[in-house]
């Protein structure tokens, strides 16, 4: 056909048309090409293979002719007939079988491959005359098939001869040998003539073959002419197409944003744009799955979310626009490699957009945006307000402190920062040198935190437990070194930092303080509660200790869903020397009082006591120039049996040793570093530090402790001070 011509057919036949010629032509070749010359090329196998069975079914005839005669020739001779009598035994059952199998209803079965309907007609025309002739032949090898026994008798005047039943074999054998000259042929014959007609179907089957596949050839090549008419058509539309794609290549080349599609598998599609590989820092992003995408720059949990996210989306039922207000890939952190080992960290907005065909959802399209910049403005601007925030509450809160209080607290601090920084750089090498370390660090942020929580400066008290939540963790490990520290140095600068910010305020308030009518400075009022009638000493002579100690237990009880109250005696009377020491005890007695020992207000209502429990502290002379500092509380006491099994539990004492402690020592277990009856800690008690620190103060300066309790009644932890000798360094003390 001339081009010109197949071009104007084209122009007639769109291309659909074409599509749909090729399709019917496509399924009529396989109807009348690949169906018929598949089920003629079966036919042949078959055949084939039904040829050679038949063949294989002629040799019985002759062998059971031939095992008749041996038989006979072996009686006559008075020979062995027990191998010819099984020779003809299994040369009949052979032929029973093939014969039975020829001759049944569904005579096909017996092909390989299921069978031919044209060797089916083939035995089931013979069928009749192969079971006649085999009845017959059968009947009489029954007789010599059922012989058993000797046929010989010995004679002295014969020899060998024959007995009764050898003379009913003689007999059998000779009528079995006379039926088989007839119809021993007749069943080769008709066997015979079964393979004389399949052989005759087999080449009728091969004719049939060579027009089928003539037939094929026309219509191959018909479709030869009509794929190269819908080539020809097919040609303008490519161009088109190519030009869209370019054009799509080339917008996906230029956006800024990552854009792909997710299939059903969640696989990516080949198509995405250039910032993906930008943005993701990798080029084998076509055909990748959208779970590898992810994988290590978001965490386990933000994956496991985002791909149970995108799985929802291919849900009908699923309302796109409410989907989205729950989508895990907003604002996300991501951690990208830039090499040798270091990471980026970015922060992208993941969207996504369901893709519909014919109403069907077939992808959901994915676009990325890179937010960091955004991210990081907003963050820089919340903590800006957190900072101005922080600051207004803790200004706050300076105004409803005692100033000689807050003086003193501010003081301390900064001894207890440098002691905490002078910790930190002393030289150590021993795994019990840094263990040492570690108690006289959790000593001093305990102090701190514990004096900030008594004065109501939250921000200060929750930096100082963010420290000691460190601390802890270096505690826990088995083994330290130098390099364990490090990480505190950055917790430490903003605690310093930020006690460094407070003194400041501080300063700048003392700038503003509007004088009295009295020529004093004016103070706030402090919301502390009255004096205790029975304390002596002038009126907040103790640096307002009293009131702060109330303030603490009573923001403590709150958050244990307690009620508490402190009495404090003789406070006023605390030598200089053991003023920021004995702040720290009282101040930690208080704390264990209201946690460890005052009974929620329902328990005790129910032993008979007052809802409120009472935090009774006092200091006082011996009369020998030394002091005694007593804390008492009228909670629940100390259970020895309970100290003993968590002390065994946490290792402070062995099995061995748990049945020998006597009430003294298992008490003075509550004194060593790390030991606390909590199951977990919090900001107020459960790290094992506050009794630890009360030991070790009295340590210090030569003191003695001790402990008594009453289970239902009180606990008092009673301290024995020496007279001061010299005054003692706050940094020391601390």
């Amino acid at each position: 056909m001339p081009m010109r011509s197949m071009s104007s057919l084209t122009r007639k036949i769109t291309a659909d048309r074409l599509v749909v010629v090729v399709i019917l032509l496509g399924l009529g070749f396989v109807a009348t090409v690949l169906v018929p010359g598949l089920r003629l090329s079966s036919q042949l196998v078959n055949t084939s293979a039904a040829l050679k069975w038949v063949a294989d079914q002629q040799r019985y005839p002759t062998i059971i002719r031939a095992s008749l005669e041996t038989l006979r020739d072996r009686l006559t001779n008075r020979g062995y007939l027990q191998e010819s009598v099984d020779q003809l035994s299994d040369a009949t059952k052979k032929l029973d079988q093939s014969v039975a199998t020829m001759t049944a209803v569904h005579p096909g079965n017996w092909l390989p491959l299921g069978g031919w309907s044209g060797a089916e007609s083939i035995a089931g025309a013979r069928a009749e005359a192969l079971r006649e002739a085999w009845s017959r032949e059968r009947a009489t090898l029954d007789p010599v098939l059922g012989f058993s026994g000797v046929p010989y008798v010995d004679s002295e005047s014969a020899g060998t001869v024959l007995n009764t039943t050898g003379h009913q074999l003689e007999r059998d054998l000779s009528a079995a040998i006379r039926v088989s000259r007839h119809t021993l042929p007749d069943l080769e014959s008709e066997l015979g003539n079964v393979g004389a007609e399949l052989q005759a179907g087999n080449a009728r089957a091969a004719r049939q073959l060579q027009w089928v596949m003539v037939m094929g050839l026309l219509i191959a090549a018909g479709l030869v002419l009509l794929v190269i008419l819908l080539l020809n058509a097919r040609r303008g539309q490519e161009a088109k197409l190519k030009a869209a794609r370019q054009q799509t290549v080339d917008i996906l080349r230029t956006v800024k944003d990552g854009l792909f599609l997710l299939d059903e598998n969640l696989v990516i599609g080949t198509a995405y744009s250039g910032a993906m590989e930008t943005m993701f820092q990798r080029k084998d992003i076509a055909g990748l799955e959208f779970e590898q995408l992810l994988r290590n720059i978001v965490s386990e949990k933000t994956l496991a979310t985002a791909l149970k996210f995108v799985k929802v989306l291919w849900a009908e039922r699923t309302n796109e626009k409410l989907v989205k207000s729950i989508n895990p890939l907003g604002e996300v952190e991501v951690h990208l490699a830039t090499g040798q080992g270091k990471f980026e960290t970015r922060y992208l907005d993941f969207e996504f957009h369901r893709v519909r065909v014919d109403n069907r959802i077939t992808h959901v399209l994915v676009s990325v945006s890179d937010v960091s910049s955004r991210v990081e403005l907003s963050r820089e601007l919340q903590s800006a307000q957190r900072q101005a925030q922080a600051q207004v509450d803790t200004l706050l809160g300076i105004l409803h402190i005692d100033p000689g209080h807050l003086a003193s607290f501010l003081s301390d601090s900064n001894a207890a920062m440098k002691m905490i920084n002078a910790v930190l750089k002393e030289p150590a090498r021993e795994e019990s040198m840094f263990r040492k370390k570690l108690d006289t660090l959790f000593r001093q942020a305990h102090s701190v935190k514990g004096e900030a929580a008594a004065l109501g400066l939250s921000s200060i008290e929750s930096r100082a437990h963010s420290f000691e939540d460190d601390l802890k963790a270096l505690r826990e490990k088995p083994d330290l070194s130098g390099n364990d520290f490090l990480p505190l140095v950055i917790k430490l600068d903003d605690l310093l930092t930020h006690l460094q910010s407070v003194s400041e305020l501080v300063n700048r308030l003392s700038k503003f303080q509007v004088p009295r009518a009295d020529g004093m400075p004016a103070r706030e009022e402090t919301g502390a509660p009255a004096a205790d009638p029975e304390a002596t000493g002038p009126v907040n002579a103790d640096g307002g200790l009293a009131a702060a100690l109330q303030q603490l237990a009573e923001r403590v009880a709150g958050e244990q869903e307690k009620q508490a109250r402190v009495q404090c005696r003789g406070l006023e009377f605390v030598p200089d020397e053991y003023r920021r020491m004995i702040k720290d005890i009282a101040i930690q007695g208080v704390r264990n009082a209201v946690v460890h020992g005052i009974e929620p207000a329902a328990m005790r209502l129910e032993a008979g006591k007052p809802q409120e429990g009472v935090v009774r502290i006092e200091f006082k002379s011996t009369g020998e120039g030394g002091y005694k500092l007593s804390i008492e509380d009228d909670g629940q006491g100390l259970a020895t049996e309970r100290i003993k099994e968590v002390a065994l539990q946490k290792g402070f004492i062995t099995p061995d040793q748990a049945p020998n402690l006597d009430p003294k020592q298992i008490l003075a277990l509550l004194f060593q570093p790390g030991f606390s009856t909590m199951d977990s800690a919090t900001k107020d008690a459960g790290r094992g530090v506050g009794m630890n620190l009360m030991a070790d103060l009295m340590r210090q300066v030569g003191g003695r402790v001790g402990v008594a309790t009453a289970p239902g009644k009180f606990t008092r932890v009673t301290m024995t001070l020496p007279a001061p000798r010299k005054p003692v360094d706050d940094t020391v003390a601390a």
